[in-house]
């Protein structure tokens, strides 16, 4: 007998999509990227022409914390030669924040026309390639060529192999942890729906709710963190060698 359970539809990822002849577009989660871009470009450009050296506003302390947070952890690990590297982390930092934030904007649902886009696996795809494209350039020019190839073969040349694959999945396992801890949230959220045995007596959207604003103001931040961190470690071998 199959259980009731093993029948469900999860009707996760459904997107507002166009093509481009064989190319299918998500235009919700390309709008979505815009819209966290342009968030944080604007208040960029708000902090800038409202930083003080008195005593700073709520957005600039917000700021402050996360650009010294970012700088600690890469003067810990690279020491000055990694200063260059702190803009990148926490330019990540907040805009994957601003894009796991999205979702809490009421705007609709199936499709939602705001989706989290961190919830699509193109999108994270796409920035860790780009995070782990920018590593390998910084090794090459900070270590140059015969470094950045020896360092396949330590400790030792038989572990060429494993070294090969651990570069190779990196991208992947970057993107698969946003992705997936993101892409959990809206699994729940239809299962609180469907299955929650409280139902009759709790009102659905008001759990809903409850969940989503939990997932994205407490997971959210975690998740940007984690990325955040990642990227600085991953920047530490390129910058500061083999060793």
């Amino acid at each position: 007998m199959i259980h009731p359970l093993a029948t469900t539809t999860i009707p996760v990822g459904n997107h507002i999509t166009v093509h481009l002849g064989p190319i299918g577009l998500n235009l919700d989660d390309i709008i979505s990227t815009i819209v966290a871009g342009g968030i944080l470009i604007g208040v960029g450009l708000y902090l800038r022409v409202k930083v003080t050296a008195g005593v700073p506003g709520k957005l600039q302390l917000a700021f402050e914390t996360i650009v010294e947070w970012v700088g600690n952890e890469v003067g810990s690990t690279m020491g000055e030669a990694g200063r260059p590297i702190v803009p990148l982390a926490v330019t990540l930092f907040f805009f994957i924040l601003l894009a796991n934030w999205l979702e809490l904007i009421p705007t609709g649902h199936n499709p939602q026309y705001l989706p989290a886009p961190t919830g699509d696996i193109n999108f994270v795809a796409a920035m860790a390639v780009f995070v782990i494209l920018l590593v390998h350039a910084t090794w090459l020019r900070r270590q140059g060529l015969r470094r950045y190839v020896r360092h396949y073969f330590q400790p030792y040349g038989f572990l060429f192999p494993i070294n090969l694959i651990e570069e190779i999945v990196k991208p992947v396992t970057l993107a698969l942890r946003l992705f997936g801890n993101i892409f959990a949230g809206g699994i729940l959220l239809v299962l609180i729906a469907d299955l929650f045995p409280a139902k009759f007596i709790i009102p659905i959207p008001l759990v809903s709710a409850v969940w989503k604003w939990f997932d994205g103001v407490f997971v959210g931040p975690v998740q940007a963190f984690i990325f955040t961190l990642l990227t600085i470690l991953y920047f530490q071998s390129a910058i500061a060698g083999e060793h």
